[in-house]
């Protein structure tokens, strides 16, 4: 079964279809499989994954779960060779909510692709329930031969969640020719090379070199660069108060000191390898 939405990036889910009201879901078995297709605005880390399904018995209990890429409107190749997990229906948990983190993975999404989410059958045993979301308003297809071939329709989502950590990209260092991140005589001598003509540039270090954004790299550039160095520009760190670890209990809340006063001694930021 195929799903396809597209939801915005609220708190850490990239893709979220809410607790289900009822147990009725899709079968995964040998031949039935199911796959929620979800697509991202940004880049992401994948984080976790929160899903709510259901088994009779240990023996039918075992699944596997993975990321796909998009193949033309069905699931793919693996997103990458971590991207696929075996995994056991916890049978006390009576909400039938499971959970898998993958913040050890390090497992990329990129901006405006799709994706498929996909719980199979693990084993010949396994006879378990991906219970249904509460609206049938998500693009499906089933599939009843282990996913060969695959039927489109609309109905109801696998439900569940997926948690992944956004990917901000660094903005460029003016002045950095050589990237090694910092602005210094070494870029400087870089620079004066490529003037005199004894040193050549690609287009990324064109682009650095260009300190006065003139579109021409000159001696103007080279004083603007060595008082770039001797008068770095004042650079302020962003820092954030919010608990983005899906796994604790102040999950999506504002953690900083004037939140806790006189309780945090310690902030942790990022986690991603």
């Amino acid at each position: 079964m195929f799903i396809s939405l597209s939801l915005s990036q609220d708190r850490g889910y990239i893709f979220n279809t809410g607790s289900p009201d009822s147990t009725l879901g899709y079968l995964i078995d040998p031949d039935n499989a199911v796959a929620n297709r979800f697509t991202i605005d940004n880049d992401y880390v994948l984080e976790a994954m929160g899903f709510f399904i259901s088994a009779e018995n240990i023996e039918s209990s075992n699944i596997t779960i993975s990321i796909r890429e998009d193949n033309n409107g069905i699931p793919g190749n693996l997103v990458s060779d971590l991207s696929i997990w075996e995994h056991q229906v916890n049978l006390l948990n009576q909400t039938n909510y499971n959970l898998i983190t993958t913040t050890d993975l390090c497992i990329y999404l990129n901006k405006n692709n799709y994706y498929w989410w996909t719980i199979e059958a693990a084993d010949d045993s396994t006879n378990a329930t991906w219970i249904h979301s509460n609206y049938a308003f998500y693009n499906t297809a089933t599939s009843s031969d282990g996913g060969n071939s695959w039927e489109y329709n609309l109905g109801y989502a696998g439900a569940g969640a997926i948690f992944a950590e956004q990917v901000y990209e660094s903005d460029a260092i003016i002045g950095d020719i050589n990237s090694d991140f910092t602005a210094n005589v070494i870029d400087v001598v870089a620079l004066v090379g490529y003037i005199l003509g004894d040193a050549s540039l690609n287009e990324e270090q064109i682009n650095a070199a260009d300190i006065n954004n003139d579109n021409s790299i000159d001696i103007v550039d080279v004083v603007a660069l060595v008082n770039l160095i001797i008068v770095p520009p004042e650079q302020s760190p962003v820092f954030i108060l919010e608990d983005i670890n899906p796994a604790s209990e102040y999950y999506g809340i504002d953690i900083g000191p004037s939140f806790f006063s006189g309780q945090v001694s310690c902030y942790y930021f990022g986690k991603q390898g």
